[in-house]
Parts: C-alpha cells; structure tokens; sequence
C-alpha cells in the first residue's frame, strides 16, 4: 500500500497503493498501436480510512501514469465491495478489477466466470495476521481480551481488520462491544510500541509489518511475542472476465506489471507502495481461495 516518501506526508493515501503499484509497468514500446481503452475497478476496501477527497487526489494521476508506464490508455475507478466489482466485471463496466485475494474469493462464488490475472506480492505469496502481546502476557486468545485495551493500527491490511472482527464474533461479540477500546495508533510500530509500554494488551498486525519491526527493533521485538495468529491470506489479485480483453492485451498488461521491477522507476514506484512486485498465478492459488473462503466466507454467509 501507497507511502510517498517520509512516514507521515500521505498516509492518508497508505490504503490506496495496492491501485498506485497497477500502474508502475514499463511502456511496450511507443510503436504498437495502444489498445481500447482499459476500465480498471478497485475494491472499496483499499481505500478504508481515506478521506473521500484524498481518494480522488491520488486517482487523478492514474490515468497519465497508465499511459507512460504500459502504453494503454484507460481509467482507474472505484469499484465498490467485492460482490459489486464483480459484478462490474461481469458486466463490462470494468475490463480489470483488483481485489484483496479473500474478497476475491468472495466474488467468485457468485461470479465464477472471473480469472485472475496475476498477483500482488508485498514480500510474501501470502499473509497472515497476528495478535501480538507482551512476553511476558498470559494471553492467548481474543476471549483473553475481553473489556481490554487493543490496538489496530491506521491504514491495517484488510485481512488484519476481517481476522479481529471474526475471532470476536466467535467470542459472541463485535470487536467494538467485545474491547474495552479499540486504538489507532499512526503505524504498526507505535502499535507494538504500546504494546510492550503497556498502553494496551495487545495489537493486531500483519506478518511484514512485524518483520519489519524486529529488524528495526530487535532488542524491543524481544519483549514481545504472537499470541494467536491467522490462517495464511491469499496475495491481492489483478482479475479479469475472460473475453473482456483480447489475449494480446491480457499478455502486454501482465508481462508488463510482472516486469516492473526489473526498471529503476518500477522499482521505486514498488517501494513506495509497499508492494514488491507482480507474479504468475501459481498453481495452488485456486486451492488457497478455496481454503481461505471456508475459513473467512463472505459476510452474509457467516452469520
């Protein structure tokens, strides 16, 4: 997700970086004819915390961006929830759409037309979320937290906030009813600061964010420890419906996202938005879905 430079200049834009990285492809090369115009959806989700003004402020470049980078011209556009992408997709109103890996599983039960196009790698093929405490706590679960103090921190992965939100309706609650407070502190590493100061019980964060935080704070990530932590999250997706775009558009755009860290502006791009690059879809990935939808199934379904 999206970080322009120093911590704190846009983190208002952090959930919108996933759309940003999109389009960070080098240009296939000014001779070939550019395609029709490219309608790409994003997930509502990417954007939670965003000031609605903001979100157009960091959507307005895409447009430029997509035409410099890969040669196709085209829009990026706000998709709504998972099933409402979907349905866009399906219905052509959008040729792309990119989805977190669970909420696209989510759209495919009742879109099961839709493919994925290649993945979103942020150091890892998967993610898991972690509920972390001190080293010295006897927590170990949710239910162990009842009426206590936890933080999330601004701009969480998504599958950090589903992985709260369900371990505490298993706990018969919301999160909001089943805590004392939920806190939100500016980043992760606050989060897990307060964590060890004893400012709250415990703070949910997902896997890189606490990598990064033992190779930034070994002495301090010493002093705390995972009390509980989730089922593996399928990357994010970049998804199409077959037959929406000719195979040689699909080609140009994957060939050209999976090779955007291979040049000095893709890789800086990739940094700044916290991703680490683009993939082929590996061949468990429809195995991955399918596990995270039983354990995750879309929110209708799991009440």
């Amino acid at each position: 997700m999206l970080v322009l430079g120093a911590r704190g200049l846009v983190s208002a834009v952090l959930a919108a970086g996933l759309t940003a990285a999109l389009l960070t492809a080098p240009a296939s090369g000014e001779d070939l004819n550019p395609p029709s115009s490219v309608r790409i959806g994003v997930v509502s989700s990417l954007f939670r915390d965003t000031p609605e003004p903001m979100i157009q402020t960091v959507m307005r470049p895409f447009k430029s961006l997509m035409e410099a980078q890969t040669g196709l011209t085209g829009q990026v556009l706000p998709g709504g929830d998972a099933e409402s992408l979907g349905g866009q997709l399906v219905k052509d109103k959008v040729q792309l759409g990119v989805f977190h890996g669970f909420e696209f599983a989510w759209a495919r039960l009742k879109y099961p037309a839709l493919k994925p196009l290649m993945i979103v790698i942020n150091q890892h093929r998967s993610q898991k979320a972690h509920l972390v405490v001190r080293a010295d706590s006897t927590i170990t679960s949710f239910a162990d937290l009842q009426g206590k103090l936890v933080a999330l921190p601004r701009f969480s992965k998504e599958h950090c906030r589903l992985f709260m939100e369900r371990r505490c309706e298993s706990c018969g609650q919301t999160a909001e009813r089943h805590f004392g407070q939920i806190t939100t502190p500016a980043d992760a590493e606050d989060a897990l600061d307060n964590v060890i100061d004893g400012t709250v019980q415990a703070a949910v964060v997902d896997t890189v964010a606490l990598e990064c935080y033992e190779k930034r704070k070994p002495g301090r990530f010493a002093k705390v420890k995972t009390a509980l932590e989730s089922e593996p999250f399928p990357a994010g997706v970049i998804a199409y419906r077959p037959g929406a775009l000719d195979d040689d558009t699909l080609k140009r755009f994957r060939e050209g996202m999976i090779s955007a860290n291979q040049t000095r502006r893709g890789q800086q791009l990739l940094t700044m938005c916290r991703v680490t690059g683009f993939e082929h879809v590996p061949e468990d990935f429809d195995q991955a879905l399918a596990d995270i939808v039983k354990a995750y199934p879309p929110p209708a379904a799991s009440k």
